[in-house]
């Protein structure tokens, strides 16, 4: 369900943004990651909300979108604006990722980043038997995301570079809800759980 229109729906995503960073904090004071850079600067800042730098030095843009409008998911369609600011990212450094951060799944494109990650590396073995061989259904997501960032995996390199994004882009699902937002007892005080 999409949020009311509105100043509303700016302040729940804003709260949904902030209750994700809070996640990202805590795992700093715990020492799981190096840094957290919260709205960033210049080039750095373009389709980003998060960068979490990690101990090994590699760092992950993370953006925060609690809801897709109305709809029950996300779709390439839906990402046509978000996915060339990621690749924008992907590109400053072969060291970087890139995260949405969701209440939504986003299925399709996500399986496709997954099975990317679990190649072996050649991106026509890839195309031809982890995408072709896996459907039309498939084949067409992947088809509109080349589409979105203007690559034509008939060249070689094109098909390289779309690989290597699709291998860097990763969905976490965050829900927004009630279990979002409950609270939680523990030691006798009330606990806000993020």
């Amino acid at each position: 369900m999409a949020f009311e229109p509105g100043g509303r729906a700016d302040k729940l995503g804003n709260r949904y943004e902030g209750r994700w960073l809070v996640k990202q904090l805590i795992k700093l004071l715990d020492e799981k990651i190096q840094s957290v850079t919260v709205e960033a600067i210049g080039d750095e800042e373009k389709g980003v909300d998060i960068w979490i730098t990690r101990k090994d030095g590699s760092r992950q843009a993370q953006q925060c979108k609690a809801r897709n409008a109305h709809k029950e998911s996300w779709s390439v369609s839906d990402l046509k604006t978000i996915i060339p600011k990621m690749c924008f990212q992907l590109d400053q450094n072969a060291n970087y990722d890139f995260t949405l951060v969701s209440g939504l799944p986003c299925t399709s494109l996500g399986d496709i980043c997954h099975s990317a990650r679990n190649s072996p590396g050649d991106p026509a073995l890839f195309y031809e038997h982890q995408i072709k061989r896996h459907g039309k259904q498939r084949l067409s997501v992947f088809n509109n995301f080349c589409r979105v960032m203007d690559l034509d995996i008939e060249r070689e390199e094109e098909l390289a570079r779309a690989f290597d994004y699709l291998k860097r882009i990763t969905f976490f699902l965050y829900p927004f809800d009630q279990n979002t937002l409950s609270h939680a007892h523990f030691d006798g005080h009330q606990t806000v759980i993020v």
